[in-house]
């Protein structure tokens, strides 16, 4: 067995000499892989102008050929024109997650952890509260959990996890004492929720068996000494002080505006991570190679092997199965890739091709730019690939595009993935489509092409369904990414308007660390704002609202309440105080949009209700599993729409009729648009609520973490 625990300085510093990159200079570099060096320089600096990035740090390695090439643009202090080189640092991010996952899978190659172990094991004062909704515990949980996003566990947030003062040495000893009275987000195995807490404690964890009695430092040391020095990373750490401070770059608003104060993340384990172009050009060549002196070649197999929990779709991401610390993504062309992205202020992408021997690393510092690394990497790694081998990268997946022509099926709201904010495709009455809610950009016109694909300023959008959910793809060239998923929102209630207003959520050490305004928007819908980034809140009960979407951000519930007289709203660990509340409430009030008719069904119940008194059903609402479309019996579409309904035997057709609007739905041919089929259960006969309130006018809204739909019927309808 390897040693991997407080090795000999010595040794460590001899590894690290055995994987350092051969750094080519401009001819040589000019002979390999000239082709994609010409295309990346080309497109970064579009990308540079195009979303005002203040600098940005490039680098791609091919191990065959002992090949490293960086690129750098823009600077690291806009301010003082201080250029970024292949030295400045950049904050990692999530990107930190690939090297805390290393940290553990060393403790399992060491014998003293079980990835398959309950972590109470380890860790016995761990606890967490069951959700109130959805149950959990926290008895269950494993370190294999905790890698791959399936623990349950929320989010982690606020409790002194961001400071402008330093990070907070203390936070993760306090992690443990805050999470036994928090509830957890939802049953363990039930879902992939991508989560920060776990990777927070899988930094105990390391700390814990390593003999830490503090367990920040114990993390920092143990990497510094196990990972970063044997893979010579003289300039990477999970720790920010005053030795590497100066040469990480400032975090820029925009290309020249500095965004202020340094935010220190004190949850290091999870994101809290600064390197530069030049040692993760170090790290891809040992990873690539094997693992070096870090880790056992199985043991770097066995990270790259998605991890098969039998979750099913919605509760996956689609598209996207889970390694033990590195993602893989089958883009919307089928084309696979392997690696992890960060956000924290600044943005990452690392991407592996561990077949082809090639890695590239792309970090930006500009708060705006989230868009930019993903995309970019995919397109170096995807021309890399292609120019070595001759061949481009297989796709690997059907992929169920939707082609540019089924543009009823691309229209709607849009909750982003990447992006943030959420975004509307909308069709003009001349036909075109255009995106809206972007941060930072207009409305931007969608231009169909051949290819199925919208050109846009952007980049090409791509629209894909997964059992009857769209998602939307931006991709650069040949390599989309997954960035929003089409949702439902539904209208304000009258009493919301008591919690609009201005919110501060303020630091451990008295900073503003955040504001978010809340407000309605002009089709009266629940908002979130966060500068240019908006998203739409439902309304779940009473003074909770949760964000719309199965993927994003699923079961988590913002509150409203009243404290000492002030307006309080939580998010997580969050705690927003509101400082400015809306002047002209009774305007805002009359502006949300009416309805003179709410519904409200609940899967698997045969009771509803309608504009808040209850009624019953013949049958309860499912889903059916093949166009994921709620059904609902077809006596309640008489009773409650006043519609006019029959079925005939003979052609398993059912008739509707409601004014000039007639429909039939058959339960032998589909409807168009993935509608679904009327079906027979048990002699009553079901169809899909979706198609009947589309054909009616009405707005269907879904609530994930009730599994309730809800229906509105505007007054003008």
């Amino acid at each position: 067995m390897r040693k991997i625990l407080k090795k000999a300085t010595a040794v460590l510093l001899a590894a690290a000499m055995t994987f350092t990159p051969v750094v080519v200079n401009a001819e040589e570099q000019a002979e390999h892989l000239e082709l994609t060096i010409q295309a990346a320089t080309e497109q970064a600096a579009q990308l540079m102008e195009m979303m005002s990035i203040a600098g940005m740090t490039i680098a791609m390695v091919d191990i065959d050929n002992d090949f490293t090439w960086f690129h750098t643009l823009g600077y690291a202090d806009a301010t003082n024109q201080i250029p970024v080189t292949e030295q400045t640092l950049f904050n990692i991010g999530s990107t930190a997650k690939v090297f805390t996952a290393v940290a553990i899978m060393q403790l399992v190659e060491a014998g003293v952890l079980d990835l398959d172990e309950p972590i109470v094991t380890y860790l016995p004062e761990f606890r967490v509260l069951p959700n109130p909704i959805h149950g959990g515990n926290y008895r269950n949980i494993t370190t294999r959990m905790l890698l791959t996003h399936v623990s349950g566990m929320h989010e982690l947030h606020g409790d002194g996890v961001s400071s402008t003062e330093g990070k907070d040495r203390d936070f993760m000893n306090r992690l443990i004492p805050t999470l036994a009275n928090l509830h957890m987000h939802n049953e363990e195995l039930n879902r992939i929720t991508y989560n920060n807490t776990a990777y927070a404690l899988l930094g105990i964890l390391v700390s814990r068996l390593t003999g830490s009695e503090n367990y920040f430092d114990g993390f920092i040391n143990y990497t510094q000494e196990n990972i970063f020095t044997p893979a010579g990373m003289t300039s990477s750490s999970f720790d920010v002080n005053d030795s590497n401070k100066e040469n990480i770059a400032l975090v820029h608003i925009d290309a020249t505006t500095l965004l202020g104060a340094y935010i220190y993340y004190s949850a290091t384990s999870a994101g809290g991570m600064v390197s530069n172009a030049y040692d993760m050009a170090l790290f891809m060549h040992v990873i690539l190679s094997g693992g070096g002196d870090i880790l056992l070649p199985e043991t770097v197999a066995a990270m790259r092997q998605p991890q098969d929990f039998g979750i099913p779709f919605p509760n996956c991401i689609p598209n996207a199965p889970m390694g033990l610390g590195i993602m893989h993504v089958i883009h919307a062309d089928g084309v696979a890739t392997t690696g992890h992205g960060g956000n924290l202020l600044h943005h990452t992408e690392l991407l592996l091709d561990f077949d082809n021997g090639i890695g590239v690393f792309v970090s930006v510092n500009t708060v705006a730019a989230a868009g930019a690394p993903t995309p970019l990497a995919n397109m170096i790694l995807r021309a890399a690939v292609e120019e070595k081998t001759g061949s481009p990268m297989p796709a690997t997946a059907s992929t169920n595009l939707i082609p540019f022509t089924d543009v009823e099926r691309i229209v709607g709201w849009y909750a982003g993935l990447i992006l943030g904010s959420t975004t509307e495709i909308v069709l003009d009455e001349e036909g075109l489509l255009h995106i809206y809610g972007i941060p930072g950009l207009p409305a931007l016109p969608l231009t169909p092409v051949a290819d199925g694909s919208f050109e846009s300023i952007i980049g090409s959008l791509w629209f894909q369904e997964v059992e009857g959910i769209v998602f939307m793809h931006l991709g650069l060239q040949t390599a989309p990414v997954l960035i929003g998923e089409r949702i439902e929102i539904s209208y304000a209630s009258a009493d919301f308007v008591q919690w609009v207003g201005e919110y501060h959520y303020i630091l451990s050490d008295g900073e503003i660390g955040a504001i978010a305004t809340i407000g309605i928007s002009e089709d009266g819908f629940a908002y979130s704002r966060q500068g240019d980034f908006v998203v739409f809140m439902n309304q779940a009960d009473g003074n909770n609202f949760h964000f719309p979407g199965r993927i994003r951000e699923f079961g988590s519930i913002v509150r409203f309440s009243m404290e000492d007289d002030s307006a309080i709203m939580r998010y997580s660990t969050f705690k927003f105080v509101r400082v400015s509340p809306v002047d002209d409430a009774d305007e805002l009030s009359e502006s949300i949009a009416p309805t003179n008719t709410q519904l409200r069904f609940v899967i698997g119940n045969t009771e509803f209700s309608l504009d808040g008194e209850p009624h019953y059903m013949e049958g309860a609402p499912f889903v059916e599993s093949v166009n994921n479309r709620t059904m609902i019996p077809l006596s309640v579409v008489a009773e409650i729409f006043g519609a006019e309904v029959g079925w005939v035997a003979e052609t398993q057709i059912v008739t509707i009729a409601l004014g000039e609007i007639n429909l039939t739905v058959s339960a032998v041919e589909p409807l168009p648009y993935n509608m679904g089929m009327a079906h027979n259960v048990n002699g009553y006969i079901f169809i899909p609520l979706r198609y009947i309130a589309y054909a009616f006018g009405m707005h269907v809204s879904w609530d994930g973490i009730n599994q309730a739909v809800y229906v509105f019927t505007d007054s003008a309808n």
